[in-house]
């Protein structure tokens, strides 16, 4: 490139640099001064927001200053690879960095400056040109430009058979000329594959030629082309092994998790005063029993008074709950239930009276089961207990005397 197109670049680019960086300082600064009013949660969080965009303005305006050292040192001393270099690597560190995206620095107009002078440097020094190339590539990919990116990268590699540039080329967007350059460059970097990753090689270059290995040419190829084919296999046999398993341990916690709410169910209805149908119509002696989908929960009253001492709920699968009055007087006190866990319910008459106010039943779970009396009046009228699963047990009276004459529980 001529030099005086050279230093029109970069003394444009130094004008949009300076230019981007004084207009988002001012924006920047600007919010910090202001009235004082009461703190609050969103002051603070503007506060933080500020120091932290202020920060990042101090790291912008000291990546500006390397970069105006940078000129002054290729102005002064001439374009050598090395500084063409060391200017690449603040271009990329700005792309990086944020610097470019928040608008402090004019990215663009920065890479195409550094890409004048790599290629300045390029002409002077040829023998440079494998670490020239690839930093030529590296600022076309930073301007968006694959295909001339992938160009770059492919003159680095005929310089000398290097990884970086192919590994480079391998992370551009794919397109014609990209997918292209990587087939032409896979005969170049095969001896530097080592045997492990040589299956993941030929991944690459047979993406690049769109699953044709006819377009793969190099000594060795049907071996590599081999072993590639048995790896991908065991890597799908593996997937779908994990993929069972995930699936099995899926189906197994969910299978867990509905057992665990089939006991709680269980749970919720037997610490609960007369939640099924009364045996021989009278849940106050003789308890009740309880039908789930796991089977049938019985309920009997201990010494022939369910009120006074509580009662013994038998679960399908062999295990026992314990209800005890508190101090005797279910109706009045309260009862607490204890489970084959451990854990316990605790039920409490509202306002110290079951027999009218009905009662509350506080589950391990801390779900309530809610029973009110009928018409304030539970031994004559009978009771409704509103379960937490959303369904209700309602039981009435016969013959209006739920004590003497039993109940019916639905």
């Amino acid at each position: 490139m001529a030099p005086m197109v050279t230093q029109g670049l970069r003394v444009a680019a130094r004008s949009a640099l300076m230019l981007s960086l004084t207009v988002g300082g001012c924006g920047f600064f600007g919010p910090m001064f202001g009235t004082n009013q009461t703190a609050s949660q969103s002051e603070v969080n503007a506060k933080e927001t500020a120091e932290r965009d202020a920060e990042l303005a101090r790291q912008d305006q000291a990546l500006q200053a390397e970069v105006e050292a940078a000129w002054a040192e290729l102005d002064a001393e001439g374009v050598t690879s090395a500084r063409a270099l060391a200017l690449s690597e603040l271009t990329t560190k700005a792309y990086r960095s944020g610097a470019v995206q928040r608008g402090h620095v004019n990215g663009p107009g920065l890479a195409r400056s550094t890409l004048g002078h790599l290629e300045q440097a390029l002409s002077a020094e040829p023998e440079a040109a494998p670490a020239l190339q690839l930093a030529r590539g590296d600022m076309h990919q930073l301007l968006g430009e694959s295909d001339e990116a992938a160009a770059a990268y492919t003159a680095s590699l005929e310089a000398e058979a290097r990884m970086e540039p192919f590994l480079a080329l391998l992370a551009l967007p794919p397109g014609p000329a990209v997918d292209g350059a990587v087939v032409q460059a896979c005969p170049t970097v095969r001896p530097l594959v080592a045997e492990p990753e040589v299956p993941d090689f030929v991944e690459s270059c047979l993406k690049a030629a769109g699953g044709d290995g006819e377009r793969l040419e190099w000594s060795g190829i049907k071996g590599d082309l081999v072993a590639h084919g048995r790896e991908m296999e065991r890597r799908a046999e593996e997937q779908r092994r994990l993929e069972e398993e995930e699936r099995r341990r899926a189906e197994e916690e969910a299978a867990a998790a509905a057992a665990m709410e089939a006991k709680q169910a269980q749970y919720q209805v037997a610490a609960v005063f007369a939640a099924g149908d009364c045996s021989f119509g009278d849940c106050m002696t003789k308890g009740w029993e309880i039908r789930t989908g796991e089977g049938t929960i019985r309920v009997s009253c201990n010494f022939g008074k369910c009120l006074e001492n509580g009662w013994e709920a038998r679960f399908p699968d062999g295990g026992t709950a314990r209800t005890t009055c508190n101090f005797g007087e279910c109706m009045q006190k309260g009862w607490e239930t204890r489970f084959p866990d451990g854990s316990s319910a605790r039920t409490s008459c509202n306002f110290g009276e079951c027999a009218t106010k009905g009662w509350e039943t506080r589950l391990p779970d801390g779900s309530s089961a809610r029973t009110s009396c009928n018409f304030g009046e539970c031994y004559t009228k009978g009771w409704e207990t509103r379960l937490p699963d959303g369904g209700s047990v309602r039981c009435s009276c016969n013959f209006g005397d739920c004590l003497q004459k039993g109940t019916d529980c639905r």
